[in-house]
């Protein structure tokens, strides 16, 4: 298994994917472009640094606490 320095980010993109999110989809509820999305589920930096209204439509959509 292969380990990220912000290992909270991998939990954003399981539980995207279980949920049948897609990564544009959440990525446009969330007021985050797809490519940012897609660095933050790589574990490139911290998913508690987003803005507070895209922490909190991840929190709700994918039911988690960042």
């Amino acid at each position: 298994m292969e380990s990220v320095p912000f290992p909270g980010a991998v939990v954003v993109r399981m539980r995207r994917q279980l949920l049948g999110i897609g990564l544009e989809e959440l990525a446009r509820a969330a007021g985050l472009e797809p490519a940012l999305l897609r660095r933050l589920e790589q574990g490139e930096f911290d998913p508690r640094s987003v803005h507070l209204g895209a922490r909190a439509v991840l929190e709700r959509m994918l039911d988690i606490t960042l």
